[in-house]
């Protein structure tokens, strides 16, 4: 299973609802749409800046998709990106490896 970190900016209607139940648990209703498309929540975090949520989400790519255009088009989430995990170690080794046989035009 892959890992996923979702960052996203909620909406008006989600900020007004909030407002008028304060102890709504988003972490619970979260978690419930996550774990019904097969993937599982490691982490859900409300952060200050730019965007307001951040979760960490461990599935497939489908799964991170589904979830992502399901909470778009509930109008709860204004934007949401998907930040897929990888191995970098790996990564640069296949850099490494593909660049022996880059070859550059008149060389």
């Amino acid at each position: 299973m892959a890992k996923f970190y979702v960052i996203g900016k909620v909406s008006a209607d989600l900020l007004q609802r909030m407002q008028k139940d304060p102890s709504a648990d988003r972490f619970a209703s979260t978690k419930k749409v996550i774990e019904s498309i097969g993937g599982k929540m490691l982490s859900y975090e409300w952060v200050r800046g730019r965007y307001d949520v951040i979760c960490c989400v461990e599935g497939d790519a489908e799964t991170a998709v589904g979830m992502k255009v399901a909470f778009l088009n509930s109008g709860l989430m204004e934007q949401l990106m998907i930040h897929e995990v990888f191995d970098y170690n790996k990564a640069f080794g296949k850099a490494a490896d593909a660049a022996k046989s880059v070859t550059k035009p008149a060389e």
